[in-house]
């Protein structure tokens, strides 16, 4: 493959990100002291697109992109945080001050405000902290909100001696977005990095909080999973995400009428007669929902038995629903797509997220990885020039858990 400076399969590693935080970390708070370390992956969803916030499982795994965080305790409620990912841009707040200033800094503001009220349930006197955090791939659909937002709840919670169980920790994250950032979405995205696992799959069940594990077949090494971020932001407060939500429940409601969820929906009650007869795109977004679950349900004994054309291809429907039938994504993320159906040794691809803005990720075959990531980029840049330089493509190892090292 062509290796060029936005185009590398190879990313930082996370020893070199450690590094990085922690000589900032050294030098912006003025101590040699060794820092605490928190390690928040990202993740990507190859199945259950749009469905946790109805009641579906989705299904996840965390990969080798980050939020990576050194920090100190802090002698007080006072809270000094440093984004790298912004040019060390600054936010300092008291525990539970309301969230204010820019994007990045509500979401570090919303994180304390929550963890600061859980801490008076638990009749503690919460400290701050002082950290510098870095995010490799902010607003690029890899559940970046997420990762930062259990990053800075495990920190808050380290400092302050306490452990948060990981239903807490997913509950905790949800608060920070539903009720601080206003953002409808479900619990997918936090638990898929609270519960990461290296060897398998994540299905997520969010009614639950609970997890079942996908794990890899025998033959995993015949695949890789490459992602193309596009250059494209992707922020979903600004998307037609809620939007897309608020539709899902007038069809819940519209097939059962004490229905929240279309996930609420009896069987009997959500045939394709009583679908069809739905208000036109009221019927797609139920139509989308029902048959994602069922693809992630189909999906489990094809991933362990490690039939990779089969899976690729629910994978596909996965996106041409998500297209066609939930009416998301934008041009260059359905551009990248329709690539990737076109390239040899691409077994199956979507869109991560909403598909606004972000990443296709797409199920690669080994040996043909490095040609089939030159086929879709090349011919991404030749679409969209001005995004070289921004745009880029690498393979994903996979990761396990928010943790504290």
């Amino acid at each position: 493959m062509k290796q060029s400076a936005n185009s590398l399969l190879d990313t930082q590693s996370l020893d070199e990100l450690v590094d990085d935080v922690t000589s900032c970390a050294r030098r912006c708070f003025q101590t040699q002291d060794p820092p605490r370390i928190v390690v928040s992956p990202y993740r990507f969803n190859p199945l259950g697109a749009h469905i946790d916030h109805q009641g579906g499982s989705a299904v996840a795994r965390t990969l080798n992109q980050y939020s990576v965080g050194a920090f100190y305790p802090s002698n007080s409620p006072h809270v000094t945080i440093v984004s790298t990912s912004f040019g060390e841009d600054k936010a300092e707040f008291d525990l539970g001050d309301a969230p204010s200033g820019e994007n990045w800094q509500r979401y570090a503001m919303a994180s304390a405000a929550v963890f600061n009220q859980w801490a008076k349930s638990k009749r503690i006197d919460a400290l701050g902290l002082n950290l510098v955090v870095e995010g490799t791939m902010v607003g690029a659909g890899l559940s970046s909100s997420a990762s930062i937002i259990l990053a800075y709840l495990t920190a808050l919670a380290s400092v302050n001696n306490v452990a948060l169980s990981d239903a807490e920790a997913v509950e905790l994250s949800r608060q920070v977005e539903n009720e601080h950032m206003g953002l409808n979405n479900g619990v997918q995205d936090q638990m898929s990095v609270v519960f990461g696992q290296r060897n398998a799959l994540s299905q997520v069940n969010v009614d639950a909080v609970d997890v079942d594990y996908w794990h890899d077949a025998s033959n995993v090494s015949e695949v890789q999973w490459l992602v193309c971020y596009s250059g494209f932001s992707r922020e979903l407060i600004n998307s037609g995400f809620n939007d897309r939500v608020s539709e899902c429940r007038q069809a819940a409601a519209s097939l059962f009428e004490t229905a929240n969820r279309l996930g609420d929906v009896p069987e009997n009650a959500r045939t394709s007669e009583a679908i069809a007869a739905l208000p036109a795109e009221l019927a797609r977004r139920a139509q989308h929902v029902y048959s994602e679950i069922k693809r992630v349900k189909d999906g489990k004994a094809l991933w362990e038995a490690g039939d990779w054309q089969a899976f690729g291809a629910l994978m596909n429907a996965s996106c041409k629903s998500s297209i066609e039938q939930y009416e998301c994504g934008s041009e260059p993320m359905h551009f990248l797509h329709g690539q990737a159906l076109n390239t040899p040794g691409i077994y199956g691809s979507r869109f991560s997220g909403g598909g606004y803005g972000g990443c296709l990720i797409m199920l690669a075959n080994a040996q043909q990885v490095e040609q089939a990531a030159d086929s879709v980029f090349t011919a991404f840049l030749e679409r969209y020039p001005e995004k070289a330089g921004v745009a880029s493509i690498f393979v994903a190892k996979a990761e396990s858990a928010v943790r504290v090292l």
